[in-house]
């Protein structure tokens, strides 16, 4: 093979490279939280440059120290800190407010949305069922938009 051909070949796959690292470098993250009285259901959505989503759940956690401890820790694996976190929850009375804070001093940015809004956006993605894990998922995807 003559040396140009090889300088082309090497060419045309540092491009692929390139390609490949622009086309999946992550834009958006947004952490879902649907709160209940003793659990938390978490879902890491990430949204990509070429406006794909994907979505890591976690297995429930509970609601109050060590379960909040639990659940920066997995953030602090799974997420990309080269792109800022939102985390998302729905208000839910009172049971919202202790992960709220606990994140908020933990230097995440925080968003609380009401019920109804989030109920609004899960009807116009046609959801049928409704589970924690479900709802968590909806709520990353919510924070993507």
């Amino acid at each position: 093979m003559r040396s140009y051909q090889l300088r082309a070949k090497m060419v045309k796959k540092i491009n692929l490279v390139v390609y490949y690292k622009i086309m999946n470098k992550k834009l958006k993250q947004c952490l879902g939280i649907d709160v209940s009285k003793s659990n938390l259901s978490i879902c890491l959505g990430v949204l990509n440059s070429n406006l794909e989503k994907e979505f890591i759940g976690h297995s429930d956690v509970n609601n109050d120290l060590s379960g909040f401890k639990v659940m920066v820790s997995w953030i602090r694996k799974a997420v990309d800190n080269n792109v800022e976190l939102v985390v998302l929850m729905e208000a839910t009375g009172v049971y919202h407010q202790g992960v709220c804070q606990y994140l908020y001093n933990q230097g995440y940015k925080v968003s609380v949305m009401q019920s109804g809004r989030v109920k609004r956006y899960a009807q116009s993605l046609d959801q049928r069922s409704k589970t924690d894990a479900l709802d968590s998922r909806m709520l990353s995807m919510l924070g993507l938009e």
